[in-house]
């Protein structure tokens, strides 16, 4: 069984706190090189990217851990400056304020091709940075929001940020094309998948995306081991806030980035397997339902 928090509290530091307290803590060991990978592939502000607020709280859950070396890295789209993008949304300056040992960014590292087994829609395969082997514990902070071309954008999704230019340029950016997108946003997650997932619902797309789109403001953090869960309990809540119809009226395990996910078996396989826990959230028995 997986558990999933849910938290909305006025500060946003609260929230991320008692998310990942009611997913069960983060697995980290005293020692461990922790990575944290925030989500900043423009520069428009939460929830185009994450809300600055909800890394700092994250850094905060890992330095209770006694980690070795905390890292806060990320590669923004293509054409952009990571750098420069993250300066711009304030989590570079989170990032120093909080003491973090590095910042780094994915745009010019070294990196190694692979070709898993089962990622049938990367028939060229992946280059993946060679940094990620010395990393013990990898967090991930996706915003729960839609994306106009992959559906939505979550946790499965915030994988292609380890991605190369070259791959990036393999994804089927268009309408209709959310079916393979699905399937290769999946099968990124089999390179290297992070240990747990810290997502920010403090604001959503709920409709376009992801750096445009029809604004809600749910305040919520959730948390989760598990990117299926995650994922999963992302959608279910989107529902909740009135969305696209790709999502409102399909079961959240229909949609071929879930479903393709449960193949690979990256994560759990039904709503049976997840265990919901919430704090300040009113309309969790209506979330819950949605997990359907």
């Amino acid at each position: 069984m997986v558990l999933v928090g849910f938290s909305r509290n006025k500060d946003t530091l609260e929230s991320v706190r008692t998310a990942v307290e009611l997913a069960g803590g983060l697995g980290i060991k005293g020692g461990e090189t922790v990575l944290i990978r925030p989500n900043a592939n423009t520069a428009d502000p939460a929830p185009g990217s994450t809300n600055p607020e909800v890394l700092r709280g994250a850094i905060r859950e890992v330095k209770k851990y006694n980690p070795g070396k905390i890292i806060v890295a990320e590669k923004s789209m293509s054409s952009l400056d990571t750098e420069e993008v993250l300066k711009k949304l304030g989590l570079w300056q989170v990032a120093e304020a909080e003491g973090v040992d590095e910042i780094l960014t994915f745009d010019h590292m070294k990196r190694e091709h692979v070709e898993p087994r089962k990622a049938y829609s990367w028939p060229r395969g992946l280059d993946v940075p060679e940094f990620l082997k010395s990393i013990d514990y990898t967090i991930a902070l996706p915003i729960i929001k839609t994306h106009w071309t992959a559906t939505f954008t979550m946790g499965l999704k915030s994988q292609i940020s380890i991605t190369s230019d070259r791959d990036r340029r393999q994804l089927p950016h268009g309408q209709g094309m959310d079916v393979i997108f699905g399937h290769m946003i999946a099968e990124s997650n089999l390179i290297y998948k992070p240990d747990f997932y810290i997502s920010d619902a403090t604001k959503c797309f709920v409709t376009n995306g992801p750096n445009v789109g029809t604004l809600r403001e749910p305040g919520i953090v959730l948390a989760s081991p598990d990117v299926i869960a995650n994922d999963a309990a992302g959608l279910a809540l989107l529902k909740t806030l009135g969305t696209v119809p790709r999502i409102q009226m399909n079961s959240v395990w229909a949609q071929p980035q879930i479903k393709r996910a449960v193949e690979l078996g990256l994560g759990v396989g039904s709503k049976e397997e997840i265990t919901v826990k919430s704090s300040g959230i009113e309309e969790i028995n209506e979330i819950i339902a949605n997990l359907a």
